[in-house]
């Protein structure tokens, strides 16, 4: 029977991927996955524009204005939604790849499905940025601004904010359990040992946390 066991998935990997492996290939719950997250990150950046519309509308009127970020917006929407889901794919694509170093064996859509279930600990990295997002701008005057049109963008602006380092702390995170996941998705998916699957994850992944922590540094005045 397929079902989504959240509880084995995060904390026994191995487990619930072996146990996938007796069931036939189903995108159902990746998708599901994937569009949750991808309903999230859409989310996160619009609530960006909409709190950026008054920069946007001064020296325009409103009609124009209006309709340029319904523009903006729009386009937003499309590419948050498609870039979401590319990710995805390029992602199963990039560890499809890698594991053939190893001689491995197993289809392209089981891997697709496997790596499918390990964004579930960035379904709730993004909940928290979308969250972290709202009451940062909710409680910070965008229109007196000039920061973002000269190059230092949203995230600078709140850079002192606590809720911003927790934010991405959080991201780093549940990057890392993604991680974690995805070695014993592939490792089934492909039929390899744990130290070829943690290699084959590592090399995209491990690069992918590498950039994550520097930007987080270098947003953060550290660096």
């Amino acid at each position: 029977m397929d079902n989504l066991n959240l509880n084995t998935l995060l904390f026994d990997p191995n487990s619930f991927f072996r146990e996938k492996l007796g069931n036939e290939v189903s995108l159902k719950y990746p998708l599901l996955i994937i569009l949750v997250m991808a309903v999230l990150t859409v989310s996160s950046s619009i609530v960006v524009m909409n709190n950026l519309q008054d920069s946007f509308s001064s020296g325009m009127d409103s009609s124009m204005s209006s309709s340029v970020m319904s523009s903006i917006i729009g386009g937003v929407a499309i590419g948050g939604f498609i870039g979401t889901f590319l990710y995805w794919v390029i992602l199963a694509g990039i560890l499809y790849s890698i594991s053939y170093v190893f001689k491995s064996k197993g289809s392209f859509k089981r891997t697709l499905e496997f790596t499918g279930y390990g964004f579930v600990p960035q379904v709730f990295s993004s909940l928290v940025g979308l969250i972290v997002m709202y009451i940062m701008l909710s409680s910070t005057d965008l229109s007196s601004q000039d920061s973002i049109f000269m190059g230092q963008g949203v995230e600078q602006m709140f850079s002192n904010n606590p809720l911003f380092y927790t934010s991405q702390i959080i991201g780093i995170l549940c990057l890392l359990l993604s991680g974690y996941i995805w070695i014993f998705a592939i490792l089934h998916a492909r039929n390899m040992s744990y130290k070829n699957a943690a290699i084959t994850v590592g090399i995209p992944i491990g690069l992918a946390i590498v950039i994550q922590i520097y930007s987080f540094l270098f947003t953060s005045g550290s660096l």
